[in-house]
C-alpha cells in the first residue's frame, strides 16, 4: 500500500513538473506516457514522453531492482486518434505553402515572371498521420487546395482558342498593357513522409518529401490593359483546357520550429493541347509553415 501511495504521488508531481519545464524553457513536450520507477527507497525515477511532434527521455540512474509502479497516458483532445509507445495516429492540418512559381519550358517571349507569379497552398488541410515514435518519422495522407498564378507584365497577352488552348501575342500597339495571367486551382492529395533529426544544435531540423496527386478542377485566363482614351479593358475566360490530373514531386526542409523551405515540381505539362506555350511544367519554391 505504501508503494501505491508513493507511485500515485510521484505520477502527479511528475506531470506537474513536466508542465513547469515547458513553461521555463523553449522546448515544449507533449506527454503521451509517464513511467514512474520506484525502488525500495523511492529515490529514483525515469520519465519518458513521446508523441508525433517531440520526444525526449529523462533518465536517472536507478537500481536494478526498480519496478514500474505506475503508468499514465495523456492524449491531445480532438486530435489524437489512437496510440501506444511505438505508434500513434492523429488528425493534422499542416503544410501551408507560399512561394513563387516558374513556368519551366515556356517560350522566352511570353516571359512568365517568377517574381510576379505565385503559389498559395494548404497541402494538408486535413490529413491522417501515422507516427513511429522510435524512429522520429511519420507518414501522412490528406487532402488540400492549391492556387497557382502564372503572370506576365512585359507586353505579351495570353490568347484563347475555341478548343480551350492557350497561345500568346503582343498587346495591340494602341493600348497600355497591364498584365496577362493564367490561374490554376487544384484539389491536392499528398502522401508525405517526414523524418525528424535529433541534432543537439538543430533540434527542429526535419525533412519531408513525397508525391502530390492533383485534380486540377479549374483554370482561367485573364488579360487587362488601358485603352488610348484612358478606359480600362479586359478579357477573361474560364474555358481553359488544363490537364485534369497531374502528379507533383514535393520536398521540404524545416529549419526553424514550424518554418521551412519547399520545392514542388510537376513533370507533366500544366495545359492540354497548347503547343504554343511549349507544354510548360510547374516549378515552385518558397516558404512552408507547419510541417
Amino acid at each position: 500500500m505504501r508503494f501505491k501511495y508513493i507511485s500515485a504521488i510521484c505520477s502527479i508531481f511528475t506531470a506537474i513538473g513536466l508542465n513547469a519545464m515547458t513553461a521555463s524553457t523553449d522546448t515544449v513536450l507533449h506527454a503521451t506516457g509517464v513511467d514512474v520507477l520506484i525502488s525500495e527507497n523511492a529515490e529514483c525515477l525515469r520519465i519518458e514522453t513521446s508523441d508525433s511532434s517531440s520526444a525526449a527521455t529523462f533518465t536517472e540512474v536507478f537500481p536494478e531492482n526498480a519496478t514500474i509502479s505506475s503508468e499514465q497516458h495523456f492524449r491531445k483532445p480532438f486530435i489524437g486518434l489512437w496510440g501506444n509507445k511505438h505508434i500513434s495516429w492523429d488528425v493534422i492540418t499542416a503544410n501551408v505553402l507560399a512561394g513563387f512559381v516558374n513556368a519551366a519550358g515556356a517560350p522566352g517571349e511570353i516571359d512568365f515572371e517568377q517574381g510576379k507569379s505565385y503559389e498559395i497552398s494548404v497541402l494538408n488541410a486535413a490529413a491522417i498521420r501515422c507516427s513511429i515514435n522510435s524512429t522520429h518519422s511519420s507518414i501522412s495522407a490528406g487532402i488540400g487546395i492549391s492556387w497557382r498564378n502564372y503572370r506576365t507584365t512585359t507586353g505579351m497577352q495570353l490568347t484563347h482558342g475555341n478548343d480551350g488552348s492557350v497561345g500568346y501575342e503582343p498587346f495591340p500597339s494602341d493600348v497600355s498593357p497591364r498584365y496577362s495571367r493564367l490561374k490554376v486551382f487544384s484539389l491536392s492529395f499528398p502522401i508525405l513522409f517526414t523524418q525528424k533529426f535529433r541534432i543537439p544544435h538543430a533540434r527542429h531540423l526535419c525533412l519531408q518529401f513525397g508525391p502530390v496527386l492533383n485534380w486540377n478542377s479549374h483554370a482561367s485566363l485573364s488579360s487587362r490593359w488601358i485603352n488610348s482614351d484612358g478606359s480600362k479593358g479586359k478579357f477573361s475566360t474560364n474555358d481553359v483546357a488544363a490537364r485534369r490530373f497531374s502528379v507533383d514531386i514535393y520536398g521540404a526542409l524545416e529549419l526553424f520550429q514550424g518554418i521551412g523551405l519547399y520545392v514542388r515540381y510537376s513533370p507533366q505539362s500544366v495545359l492540354r493541347a497548347s503547343p504554343a506555350l511549349g507544354d510548360f511544367k510547374s516549378l515552385s519554391t518558397g516558404i512552408v509553415l507547419a510541417l
